[in-house]
């Protein structure tokens, strides 16, 4: 399993939540019954699911926090969590789960923490799903996302375990120099 995160924080969270859901202008790409797993709130609804509720309206949730803090510019975190195609298919609450694991160890909102960033993780495809974070705690701070990488490496690693996937490789196992 691997997660991977954008090189840079983006500044739209509308627009990336319209291409993960297949809704972005100008492309046609087919997304499989795109829809919300999981968030940092239980109760918040998917758009895909709830006609009361635009992406617009969830942009705005999540980004609320950032916008009582200054502009919305570079606060949109995106990961995008992936099993072998040859895995044993994951289910939504499985996949929920490794979501949880994976904010949780990055930073991004850590067990426990009431004021952590808002995120949701979404599903659109059998062997993938995206976590989408804004980069502003809920108390105004900015998260500490220091060592992140090694972080969800070792969340990846425990799914691995944990739902018999393909292994690969521990974080820090290499050699700490080239010779």
């Amino acid at each position: 399993m691997i997660a991977q995160t954008d090189p840079e924080p983006g500044s739209r969270t509308h627009a990336l939540l319209s291409e993960l859901y297949g809704l972005a202008k100008g492309r046609v790409e087919e997304k499989f019954n795109a829809h919300l797993i999981t968030a940092w709130d239980p109760f918040v609804p998917d758009p895909a699911t709830d006609r009361t509720v635009s992406l617009a309206d969830l942009a705005r949730q999540l980004d609320r926090p950032v916008a009582v803090t200054g502009p919305l510019v570079r606060h949109v975190w995106h990961c995008a969590v992936r099993a072998a195609p040859d895995d044993p298919r994951l289910t939504d609450v499985q996949w929920a789960g490794i979501a949880v694991d994976i904010v949780g160890t990055a930073g991004i909102a850590p067990s426990g923490d009431d004021q952590a960033c808002r995120w949701i993780a979404l599903r659109h495809a059998a062997d993938h799903i995206h976590i989408v974070a804004t980069l502003t705690r809920q108390d105004g701070r900015k998260p500490n996302l220091r060592g992140n990488w090694f972080a969800m490496r070792a969340a990846c690693c425990r799914a691995e375990t944990r739902y018999g996937l393909r292994r690969t490789t521990p974080p820090s196992t290499g050699d700490v120099r080239p010779h």
